[in-house]
Order: C-alpha cells, then structure tokens, then sequence
C-alpha cells in the first residue's frame, strides 16, 4: 500500500516537473522568436523581455511620453511589442499616408480586442470591420450633414447658455473651478440634447445615473488598471475569463443602465408624438424609411458637399441597422463623445489661461465677428473666427484628444525594404508625430500661429492628425468641432482664463491612451470688465 502510494506521489511529482519544463521552454521558445521578430522584418526597436515585450517601457515612461523616446531613439518607423502582440510604430509621413490613404484598402480595419466582444462595444463603429464598416458608416453620416449640425447648434447653444450660468456662479464667488467637472457636465447635456431627444442638467446634479454610468464604462490608465494590464499581457486569458463570467470588465449593471433607455424605440415614440427631427438615432429611423422608398441615392450622396460618399457606394446605405447595432452606435458617441471633446475644452481653457495674449487675441476676434453679425452666436458666426480654429488647432496638437492612431495589415505589404507581414497592428503615435521638431519647431510651446493659412500650407497634411485622415477618420469631427466653438465663443463673451496658485505648471497625460490629465486642471475664471455692455446684456 505504502508503496503505491509512494509510486502515486513520485509520478504526481514527475508531472508537474514535466509542466514546468515545458512550459519554462514555451517560454523561452516564445521569447527567443520576439527578439528576432523584427530583425528579419528590417525594423529597428528596443528588445523585448519575457511576456512582458516592452510593457515595463510605458510602466516606467507612459504610454504617450514612451512613444515619443522610441521616436527619438529609434527612428520614425520601429517594431515593439505590447505583451507577446508585436507593434510597428511609425511617424514617417510617407508611410502614414500609405497606411491611412494610399493603401487604404489593405489597412482598413483596427485591430478588435477580443475580450470586449460583447454588447454594446460588439457594433462600435470603431472595432467593426470591412463591409459591417462600411455599410455602418453610410448610415450615421447621414446625422453629420450641414443641414443637421446647423439645426444641433441651436441645441447646442441651449446647453453653451446653461454652461455659462454655472461659470457666472463660479465667477460670482471665489473664481476657482475643474474645468473637467464643467465641460464634462457640457458635452454629456450636448449629447443627450442634440442625438437622443431629452434634456439633463449634468452640472447641477453631478450625481446624475447616467453620469455614474459612463463613467464606469472607460477603462483607467492602462499602467494602473488591472483589467487593461489583462486584456494587453494576457488577451486569450482574459477572453477565456470574461467568456466565463469570471471576469467583469465594465459593471453589468451599467451596461444594463443603458440598455434600459431603450434608444430606438423612445425615438419612434417622439418623433411620432412630439414631431422632434433632430436626434442622433432618428437619422437611422429616417434611414430605414428611405430604404424602403429607394430613395438613398438622391438624399443622401448629394445632401453635403463635405461628405466623402459617392454613386459607386451607394449600395452601403441600403442596409438596415438592427437594434443591436443603432444600441452600440448610441453607446459609442455617449462614451466616445462626452470625455474627448470635455477634454479639448479643458486645455483650450488652460491654454488661454497661460497665455493671455493669445486670449485677448481671441476675444477681440470674437467681439468683431459678432460685432458683425448683430451679436448672433450660430452655426455660421463661428465658421468666421479663424484665430479661434487656430487656437483650437494649436491645442489638439499639444493634446489630441487620442494619443495614437492603429491598423491592421490585411496582406503583406514592403515600405523602403521595411516589411509588414499580414496581421500585423500599425500605430501611428500622435504624440509623438505632433511633437517632432521638424514639422513644429519648439513643439512644446503654444503657438497658434502654426495654423495660420500660410503655415498649414507648408506642412503635409498627414502632419497633424487629431481626427485621424482618410476614409475611417473620425466620423464625429464636424459635430466636436462646432460644439467646442460655439461653447468657446460664448464663453468669450463674458469671461476669461486665469490662472490660480492650484493650476499645474505644465500638463502632464496618463497612460488611458486619450489626453487625460494626470491632475485636475484648476482654473480661475472671472468676468471680463472690458466686455462690450451689448454683448453681456444679452
């Protein structure tokens, strides 16, 4: 008996021996091809370590100041990983508009993670790919025509009156506020006004659900948050873990929250009661009654000069959305569009405030344009303010508000003896690219002037990308842009930007992959005595 049990435990041991040794080799093994992966590809870049790749590189730099080191070291175009992912990064301009333009057919897709295939992240317009792509983006640029956005900025200026009110009660007191709070609060009440059809007052109840919600559906700095260090190290395991229930990425019961708006149907319901056109989801609804009268055609590729459709791709807006699908876009530009454009008007504002001579720049601007258009701030007023683009520009390339764009290789494909085999991701490191000092001299200064006429026209188009370019640039462009401007002119009207013993010296982003201070951004903001009396009694 005892000698059974001895033979049991010695084969137990030889076993597990057995699954070390082959595991430790696996390892090794796996390794071994990392460090030689991009060498035979003609691809510079730092080596990578066990599992890890080059994950302790942005753990001891962060994500978009580590991108801008290897730009340095290494070159405009190099090879890294992310966990045992290979990465080629590139700021070659050359190669980006290959990539973005040029080739756009082998690198149209992004690179899907896995472990977030579910509803409603499933259908975003982001992560979806080719023909699913195409056909989804036919039909949600339908709610970005000028016609539309005209119409949303009179919804937007709604919610640019309520954020003033709040700023005149800041201004009223000590002056001092987080701009994130503010502008945060703005962007949700733009969304919800102009694309799903009801109102909230998000600065003056902070604690609103929805606000709750969203914000438990973005993932932290990927250098902090145990869920984005398992889907980057580890993405099969955490695939296997969330399939399984045995790993939450994002709150159920947020993800609940949303589907319990029920977006398609209360859009059916008010626009058959309250006859209200101007809705994100009602462009879709309008969209499936177009369909069914086979008039997609004529509408909607001859509806906006800007848009980039035409007759040979009017088969892609013949298709229906599911509920599924107009869930997830509904979701997306809740979560993509609140953060992104609140952060641009956080460090515009921050901006403005470190530099007053630019800000009194802007305000005459501001005062003169509507000066001449009898004090009206709309759709057409701003399109007038060139100096407030330039500002805008300016900042967006200091801080875009995603530090990175990526693709995904459909084939083999060769640039300058460098290869890219198929399946490979290709990122371009905004951050980076925004920061080379031969396209911006002095790349960390704030100068708007860079985006004068005369300047824009000596640097390459693919030189500045905070939208992305090419057929799957950002789709809500137009939208952030017109919002921000019509938020920033009003605001202009009545107040400045100043600085405060709390407001950070220089701004430094986290690792989440957008432009996200490490700090709140502290500002003093005060009503301006100089204002021409018309302007502020109105």
């Amino acid at each position: 008996m005892i000698e059974i049990v001895n033979v049991n435990l010695s084969t137990t041991w030889i076993l597990i021996y057995t699954g070390l040794v082959i595991g430790i080799t696996s390892m090794i093994t796996n390794w071994l091809r990392m460090r030689r992966h991009f060498d035979k590809l003609n691809i510079p870049g730092p080596k990578p370590l066990p599992i890890i790749g080059n994950f302790n590189l942005i753990i001891k730099h962060g994500l978009p100041y580590n991108d801008l080191i290897l730009t340095q070291k290494y070159g405009k175009t190099l090879g890294f990983f992310m966990g045992s992912g290979p990465v080629v990064e590139t700021t070659d301009l050359r190669l980006i508009k290959s990539v973005l333009i040029k080739d756009f057919s082998i690198f149209t897709n992004r690179k899907r993670i896995e472990a977030m295939m579910f509803e409603p992240y499933d259908h975003f317009l982001s992560l979806i790919k080719d023909e699913e792509w195409k056909s989804i983006r036919a039909v949600l640029s339908t709610s970005f025509t000028s016609g539309k956005l005209k119409s949303m900025s009179k919804l937007m200026m709604e919610c640019s009156n309520q954020l003033n009110n709040h700023l005149k009660k800041v201004a009223d007191q000590d002056g001092t506020f987080n701009g994130k709070d503010y502008f945060e609060g703005f962007t949700l009440d733009v969304i919800c006004s102009c694309c799903f059809g009801f109102s909230v007052d998000s600065i003056n109840d902070p604690n609103n659900e929805i606000i709750k919600h969203l914000k438990n559906l973005f993932l932290d700095s990927m250098t902090k948050d145990p869920r984005f260090m398992l889907i980057i190290l580890f993405p099969k395991l955490a695939t296997f873990l969330r399939k399984r229930n045995m790993l939450e990425l994002f709150p159920k019961s947020s993800i609940e929250y949303l589907q319990d708006f029920d977006f398609y149907n209360n859009a059916k319901t008010q626009r058959i009661n309250q006859n209200i056109e101007m809705i994100f989801i009602q462009s879709m609804i309008e969209h499936e009654e177009n369909v069914e009268k086979n008039i997609i055609e004529q509408q909607h590729l001859s509806d906006d000069e800007e848009t980039n459709w035409n007759l040979k791709d009017a088969r892609y807006f013949k298709k229906k959305l599911t509920v599924a699908e107009i869930f997830s876009q509904a979701a997306m530009f809740l979560i993509a569009g609140m953060e992104t454009t609140a952060n641009t008007l956080n460090l515009i504002a921050y901006n403005l405030a470190k530099h007053q001579d630019v800000q009194q720049k802007l305000i005459d601007e501001v005062d003169q344009v509507l000066e001449n258009n009898n004090g009206e701030i709309d759709h057409e007023t701003v399109k007038k303010m060139s100096y407030m683009s330039m500002v805008i520009d300016e900042t967006l390339r200091m801080f875009p508000a995603a530090v990175f764009l990526e693709r995904l290789a459909s084939q083999d494909f060769e640039f300058e003896g460098m290869k890219i085999e198929k399946g490979q991701k290709i990122v371009v490191p905004l951050w980076a690219l925004h920061r080379d000092p031969d396209l911006y001299p002095e790349p960390d200064n704030f100068d708007p002037e860079r985006f004068s006429d005369q300047n824009k026209l000596k640097r390459d188009s693919n030189a500045y990308l905070p939208f992305g370019n090419g057929p799957r640039n950002c789709l809500g462009m137009r939208f952030a842009l017109l919002e921000i401007k019509l938020a920033l002119t009003n605001i202009m009207t009545k107040f400045r930007f100043e600085t405060c013993e709390k407001t950070p010296t220089m701004i430094e982003i986290d690792s989440s992959g957008f432009a996200r201070p490490k700090i709140p951004v502290v500002l003093q903001i005060k009503i301006d005595i100089n204002l021409n009396l018309s302007l502020l009694e109105k």
